[in-house]
C-alpha cells in the first residue's frame, strides 16, 4: 500500500465517527505498522535498522511528512505513525 493511502486512511479513521474507539485504535495502529513497513522496512530487523544513518531515516521520513501536511488531522496523524516509536496510548482516539 503507497504511503499517500496509508495516511489517506489514517485521517478517514480519525474523522470517523462509527467505529468503536477499540477498533480505531487497533486500525490505526495497523496502519501505522504498515507504513514504517513502507519507509522502513528495515525496522523489522533491529540489526540492520541500528545501521541505518540518521540522515537515511530522516530523508525517507520527509516525503511522508510533506504528505502528512495536506491534512487538517495533521498532529493526530503524525501521533500514529509515531506510535511504533513511542508506544503511545491513544487517549485522544474517541
Amino acid at each position: 500500500m503507497s504511503v499517500p493511502r496509508i495516511i489517506h486512511q489514517i485521517d478517514e479513521l480519525i474523522r470517523d465517527t462509527h467505529t468503536s474507539r477499540e477498533k480505531k485504535v487497533e486500525n490505526l495502529k495497523n496502519l501505522a505498522m504498515t507504513c514504517w513497513q513502507e519507509v522502513i522496512p528495515e525496522y523489522e530487523n533491529p540489526e540492520i535498522f541500528n545501521k541505518l544513518e540518521t540522515d537515511e531515516v530522516q530523508k525517507r521520513w520527509a516525503s511522508v511528512r510533506n504528505e502528512v501536511e495536506k491534512y487538517e488531522t495533521k498532529s493526530q496523524i503524525l501521533y500514529v505513525l509515531d506510535w511504533p516509536a513511542s508506544s503511545g496510548d491513544f487517549y485522544w482516539v474517541k
